[in-house]
């Protein structure tokens, strides 16, 4: 009851398309996730990652299996809830897509092998800044529902780099090349990495490359969206 007079006096706005959830709907409309780019299936998407790795980083570590949920377009959709997760607070919505992206991992048994699964880091200035780490928030959501724990210290961002965005891949490979540092604790053998959004693949080689020289034997990622 306490919930619907909530609703009904402080209603939950979709963060794609502003309009009122329905009680049912968390952080994003149906609408909204039905207009999202989804990849067909899991395979399709690890193909999808791993070409964007084989055309930009021709040298340097590549995940082992990768998994992401949609493709990411300019002006779509995602693109508007993705900067609000990122950039205005919405710290629910990394919740959500972690959810999603336990739907998609927990179906392959790749899931058993890892060790336990790690989000790509941010400067602490940028914490400051954004209040949180948006890919901790979604690793932490989808540890939670895949029984496996998330570690946030194994890696240190030490170098504050400016946005990737707007930056072309050599550009970006340059700004994040030595950003990343092992931190002096040792790796556990299987690792699945966790970003929000790849479009190059330097930051998460970078990180995957920091994990390797902390003693990881296989590093996996799964992202949200692969951009187009």
């Amino acid at each position: 009851m306490l919930d619907e007079l909530l609703h009904l006096f402080y209603p939950r706005i979709c963060a794609g398309c502003h309009v009122p959830l329905a009680q049912d709907e968390r952080e994003i409309c149906r609408k909204c996730i039905a207009s999202f780019d989804r990849f067909s299936d899991a395979e399709a998407a690890d193909y999808a990652v791993k070409e964007v790795f084989r055309h930009n980083i021709p040298v340097g570590d590549r995940p082992e299996r990768a998994w992401a949920l949609y493709r990411f377009h300019e002006n779509d959709r995602l693109r508007r809830v993705i900067h609000a997760m990122k950039y205005d607070g919405e710290h629910r919505l990394g919740k959500v897509f972690g959810t999603f992206l336990a739907e998609m991992i927990g179906d392959t048994a790749a899931v058993e092998r890892f060790s336990c699964i790690v989000p790509v880091p941010l400067h602490r200035l940028k914490v400051i800044e954004r209040t949180y780490n948006q890919s901790e928030v979604i690793a932490r959501s989808l540890g939670e529902a895949l029984g496996k724990d998330v570690l946030v210290d194994l890696v240190v961002r030490k170098k504050y780099t400016r946005s990737q965005a707007g930056l072309s891949p050599s550009e970006r490979q340059s700004n994040v090349g030595d950003a990343f540092i092992p931190s002096g604790r040792v790796s556990p053998e299987n690792i699945l990495l966790v970003d929000d959004v790849l479009t190059t693949g330097s930051t998460a080689a970078s990180v995957m490359q920091a994990l390797r020289s902390a003693g990881a034997g296989t590093v996996s990622l799964a992202t949200i969206a692969l951009a187009a």
